[in-house]
């Protein structure tokens, strides 16, 4: 994908950020990426990101030097942890006169977008605060079933937000982007065997693609040591059968563990592949192109 400008019918998707938890970059983690969660999608001239890991922070800048004379982006976050927020502070264009950065967030209980963001940039954490940025900023929260129209009225961008509670103590958005007859489905922090299943086996019916959260092994789920029962992630075997359910596509294994290195992450897309074919492990720079 040549740095240009998207033609209007084009959809695609781009990793610039894969990691859950936190960044871990290194010479063990090359193929596969060390930032934290951050997925693009252009659809015609539109240009989104979901969520806003330190992946973000590359994409910024890439935005930045294709220039273009649309200098807008959408940004939504499927909740309010560190490692999906993180590179937000450092995101190009709203250092930037010109652009207008629209960032969207779940309503979540005694949690609010505005806040959130405000203290991730106080003092003494940050030296900008967010009502500092010289670029154009405006927050926008979400309800479970709210649809986002954007674009062109005649062929616009459509994105539905599902609020699902299969994570302790949060909830977390879940996205379908649909542009043109096909969609997307955006479904990280999900907890399959929690409730979390059903949420995102609704949501991504025949979708093109499902972006899931896949941050464990089954012997590391049920760990008698270690359990990570209850700590809001599936296992890739519950993303593998939430896309035979859903009769998606294509399926990305999302929001790695931070202690899988490149070969792990090479013999686990292996056993996804035997449980669902059409299965890739996401990894940064990764491009999919669905139109």
């Amino acid at each position: 994908m040549g740095l240009v400008e998207a033609e209007s019918g084009q959809l695609w998707l781009r990793f610039w950020g894969v990691r859950g938890s936190y960044p871990t970059p290194g010479r063990t983690t090359v193929r596969t990426g060390g930032n934290s969660v951050c997925m693009e999608v252009r659809a015609g001239n539109l240009r989104l990101a979901f969520d806003a890991g330190t992946g973000l922070i590359a994409m910024g800048n890439d935005l930045c030097q294709q220039g273009g004379s649309r200098k807008s982006v959408h940004i939504f976050l499927s909740h309010y942890h560190h490692d999906h927020i993180e590179g937000l502070r450092f995101f190009r264009p709203l250092y930037e006169r010109g652009w207008r950065t629209t960032v969207y967030g779940p309503a979540l209980p005694a949690v609010t977008l505005p806040r959130v963001l405000a203290q991730s940039m106080a003092r003494p954490f940050f030296p900008v605060g967010l009502d500092e940025l010289p670029g154009r900023l405006q927050l926008r929260t979400l309800a479970s079933d709210t649809i986002v129209r954007l674009g062109d009225p005649s062929s616009p961008l459509c994105v539905r937000v599902r609020i699902s509670h299969a994570h302790p103590k949060i909830g977390v958005a879940l996205y379908r982007l649909e542009f043109r007859k096909h969609a997307i489905v955006y479904a990280t922090d999900i907890e399959a065997a929690r409730g979390g299943f059903d949420d995102v086996v609704a949501l991504a019916q025949g979708a093109d693609v499902l972006v899931h959260d896949a941050q464990y092994t089954d012997e590391e789920y049920r760990d008698a040591r270690r359990s990570r029962i209850g700590w809001g992630h599936s296992t890739i075997a519950m993303a593998c059968e939430a896309a035979r359910a859903a009769s998606v596509r294509h399926l990305f294994l999302y929001h790695h563990d931070p202690s899988h290195d490149d070969a792990q992450m090479r013999a686990l897309e292996r056993e996804a592949r035997r449980l669902f074919p059409h299965t890739q492990a996401a990894r940064e720079g990764l491009e999919f192109r669905i139109l």
